[in-house]
């Protein structure tokens, strides 16, 4: 039997730590209009935006060029420690090299500053599948992109 594995990384960032939660809990579709080069589209598929259940499609495009999406459901949304986890219920890293994928984030107030954490609990399918660091590194530079324009507004 495969192990549970995991990876994380985090971010400091300019905005509020509501505002950003905002974004993910509430409002995900902000994502394309925030970093369209990154998440041209979002789509609701089942539920509403911000329901436990939903199910959502993200189109991305990384760095390299890697055009693909997800599909995730909602799992939870914490109001109290501003965190969202979702499962992958399909896409290009189910297909190609994980058996399951939850990716979680939080945002926490630090004094003005705001401190976003991904965190990806997966399954590889196979030794040679690889730590799955370039989808952290694109989220945590979506991150980014998302304080931008929020500390613009």
């Amino acid at each position: 039997m495969a192990k549970i594995q995991r990876v994380e990384g985090e971010i400091e960032l300019k905005c509020e730590a509501d505002e950003f939660f905002e974004v993910w809990a509430r409002k995900p579709y902000l994502a394309s209009k925030m970093c369209p080069n990154k998440h041209p589209k979002i789509e609701l598929h089942e539920g509403n935006w911000d329901s436990v259940g939903s199910i959502l499609t993200w189109n991305y495009v990384l760095d390299d060029g890697e055009r693909s999406f997800v599909r995730t459901k909602i799992e939870e949304v914490d109001e109290t420690n501003k965190c969202v986890t979702y499962n992958v219920v399909d896409g290009h890293v189910l297909k190609t090299f994980y058996n399951s994928f939850k990716p979680k984030v939080q945002a926490i107030q630090k004094g003005a500053r705001c401190i976003v954490k991904w965190n990806f609990e997966f399954e590889k399918k196979n030794e040679s599948a690889p730590e799955p660091t370039k989808y952290l590194d694109f989220l945590l530079s979506s991150a980014k992109d998302i304080d931008h324009h929020l500390s613009q507004a």
